[in-house]
Parts: structure tokens; sequence; C-alpha cells
């Protein structure tokens, strides 16, 4: 009877140890599987970008609820009250042109941007919690005579954790604010895309 009770316990033990296992792999933080499918870094060097061009739609739906996850494609507050499609516009552009750096080669692209979403943190959520930072976009790369696709667009999906209460405010101290943290990481993640 102990041998039993003991199987039971040691096969208990497993299964908890294989969800936790589970658990920490499907919430650890990876670079969406498309990365692999972006442009490879021969193609890159032949390549030399023009123009990024970056696309904010109208239909994408903007919030200034201050609520801990707004129910919006847009959720910025860093820069003043505006027109937050034209902020996040700049963000992205800056920051792809930024990774695009090395494409110098001999036959001129369009870079194509096309936002689906861009979530940073309302005040609420800085202010208390923090949360996700998650920016969803379309990269297309066209030849600049033709306009033709060079290759199929490809998605890219950026996850990052956002810092709320006074990790926040010890992180904009030291000039690590919202802008700053999430341009670097466009930047980084689309040199992966693209080879460099």
């Amino acid at each position: 009877m102990k041998t039993i009770k003991l199987v039971g316990i040691i096969a208990a033990l497993t299964l908890l140890g294989a969800c936790a296992e589970v658990a920490a792999t499907r919430n650890a933080p990876v670079l969406s599987e498309t990365a692999t499918m972006g442009v490879k870094s021969s193609q890159s060097v032949s390549w030399h970008v023009q123009e990024v061009r970056v696309n904010v739609p109208d239909s994408l739906t903007v919030s200034e609820a201050n609520l801990y996850m707004p129910k919006s494609d847009i959720v910025w507050r860093e820069d003043p009250h505006g027109d937050r499609r034209m902020q996040v516009r700049n963000i992205i552009d800056t920051a792809v042109n930024e990774a695009a750096q090395g494409m110098n080669g001999g036959e001129p692209v369009y870079l194509d941007i096309d936002l689906k979403r861009f979530h940073a943190l309302s005040q609420k959520a800085r202010a208390t919690v923090g949360g996700q930072h998650t920016i969803v976009f379309e990269v297309c790369i066209r030849d600049v005579a033709t306009n033709v696709e060079l290759i199929d667009p490809f998605p890219v999906e950026i996850k990052l954790k956002a810092f709320g209460g006074q990790k926040a405010i010890d992180a904009e101290i030291h000039g690590e604010t919202q802008k700053v943290r999430i341009s670097r990481e466009i930047t980084s993640v689309m040199r992966k895309y693209l080879g460099m």
C-alpha cells in the first residue's frame, strides 16, 4: 500500500513539474516564428532602402480612455494629446529607418510598414501594475521602379514588458521612457527580420 502511495505522489509531482515547464515555455517572450520567414541576409545585402513608408490606417481605433487595458487598436499617451496616428507613425518610421541603416546595396527598394496594432500603457496601468507593450505590423519590400513586391509580405509582432509604478518612475529618471524602450525594441526586432 505504501508503494502505491509513493508511486502516486511521484506521478503527481512529475505532472506538476511538467505543467510548470509548459507554463514557463508558453509565457516566455518569443520572437514570432515569422522572424525566420523574413528577409534572408543575402537578399538584404543587395537592397538599398530608399524610403520607409509607414501606413497607419484610418480604420484603426484610437482610445484616450484611462483604463487598465483600453479596447482599441492604438493606445499611446507619452506624447502630448494630439494626433495619435501621426505620433505612432513617427515612432515606427524612426525605428525602422534605424534598423535599415545597413541596407545599402545596389537595388533601390521601399520598405512598407502597415500598422495593425500599437498598444502602450494608459496612465492608470503605467502608474500601477504595468503590463505589456504590443506592436503589430506587416512588412512589404517593394522595387522602387516597379512597386512590385520582392518578397511575400510578412507579419511582425512585438511584445515588450511595460513597467508600472515605481519601476516606471525609476526607468524614466534614467531616460528609459516608453518611447525609448519601444523604439529600441522595434529597431532590434526589425534588424533580425531584415537579416542585419
